[in-house]
């Protein structure tokens, strides 16, 4: 099996391709069965209109077999294929009995032993995708003029494939909805099919306005990819006026009469976190303070983290013992010291008095700003 990575060029615009080419991958024999089932090494699977190129070998050689939607139209003998792209899975056409007692086969059925190789396709997408800015520093092809390359922002947009038990969990959710919101169940499950894409949304009810009409704010933090470190810039979680308004326009049309409707960012409470640790005998201070400040980072995230590292709890308040169990979590570390947390302002950097806790209403969440921490070492 052979893999590259692909590059491309457009209108002068020098970019890379997020997927992985595979070329010449054994996929085994035919067992020269209908409706042979069986699956491509790696997925998801990504391209075009012909994402895989399947070759079978015959008498004379080997011989490309076409993908197909579905074998409706297939005879017994075109060489047609199907492919789920989600899960990598091929599969020859199935022989159907007729009305009439006779077996009709859809698609042509290779001969028992065949060898069957993947000759060509691409894969990758989804989550693994969204790499973090800077992360793409090679170009794979060489082009004209360019010297080298590199992606000033994080790629994001990247979402994959919905697994087994994402679909129970949401077809019940789906079922009671019916394509209309009435319940905060039922405005969480349609925004997130308005935008698939997006890292989280939650739902709260607001207070009634003067004429009693019920309120419902819907509040949505935008996928966004770490820097190195896990930290994150506050302008990757405010979302854009485009993903809004798409999630408004889909929500305004299957609300209740008289509902009203704001969609918009949660309010994200800045924290920073002063603490000195001691660190074992012998440790190497600085690399005992870069992985305290990453497991600040990783724990007071609102997209990875929290205690199930699904994210930070809407709502959620910071104690200051929490964080100092996270840090006596760190390798190398003795004794924690000393905890203090400051309430911070991510846009104007001010920093509130040190406490012992920050409490977060419902619509807000956490976002690590600028900690601090000292590392002593034993100095004999």
């Amino acid at each position: 099996t052979i893999r590259s990575a692909e590059a491309f060029s457009i209108g002068g615009t020098t970019g890379v391709v997020h997927a992985e080419t595979v070329r010449d991958e054994a996929l085994g024999e035919s067992t020269g069965l209908p409706g042979h089932r069986l699956r491509l090494a790696n997925s998801p699977v990504v391209g075009d209109a012909q994402p895989l190129l399947l070759q079978i070998a015959e008498r004379d050689g080997w011989v490309d077999w076409e993908t197909v939607g579905h074998f409706a139209a297939s005879g017994p003998d075109d060489r047609h294929i199907t492919l789920d792209a989600t899960t990598g899975e091929i599969a020859f056409g199935p022989s159907v009995r007729e009305p009439d007692g006779t077996l009709r086969q859809y698609g042509a059925v290779p001969p028992k032993g065949a060898p069957i190789r993947a000759r060509r396709y691409r894969t990758g997408g989804g989550k693994a995708g969204n790499v973090a800015r800077g992360a793409i520093q090679v170009l794979r092809d060489s082009v004209p003029y360019v010297s080298d390359v590199v992606n000033r922002e994080a790629a994001r947009g990247g979402v994959d494939g919905e697994t087994v038990e994402e679909a129970k969990r949401r077809a019940p959710i789906a079922l009671s909805a019916q394509d209309r919101a009435v319940t905060l169940r039922d405005y969480e499950e349609l925004a997130r099919r308005a935008a698939p894409e997006t890292a989280r949304i939650t739902c709260l009810a607001a207070e009634p306005d003067e004429h009693g009409a019920h309120a419902v704010r819907v509040l949505v933090v935008p996928q966004a990819v770490s820097d190195p470190g896990g930290r994150l810039r506050f302008e990757q979680l405010v979302p854009g006026d485009d993903l809004l308004g798409r999630i408004t326009r889909y929500l305004d049309e299957r609300r209740l009469i008289g509902t009203r409707l704001a969609v918009g960012p949660p309010f994200y409470q800045g924290v920073t976190v002063v603490a000195t640790v001691h660190a074992f005998r012998g440790t190497d201070t600085d690399r005992v303070r870069r992985d305290a400040h990453d497991a600040l980072y990783r724990h007071l995230d609102p997209l990875t983290g929290g205690a199930h590292g699904t994210g930070w709890p809407f709502g959620r308040p910071v104690q200051a013992g929490e964080v100092f169990a996270v840090l006596q979590r760190v390798p190398g570390v003795e004794l924690v010291d000393e905890v203090l947390l400051h309430p911070a302002d991510p846009l104007s950097g001010k920093r509130g008095d040190p406490t012992e806790r920050i409490d977060l209403e419902a619509p807000a969440l956490v976002f690590s700003f600028d900690h601090r921490v000292r590392v002593i070492g034993d100095a004999s």
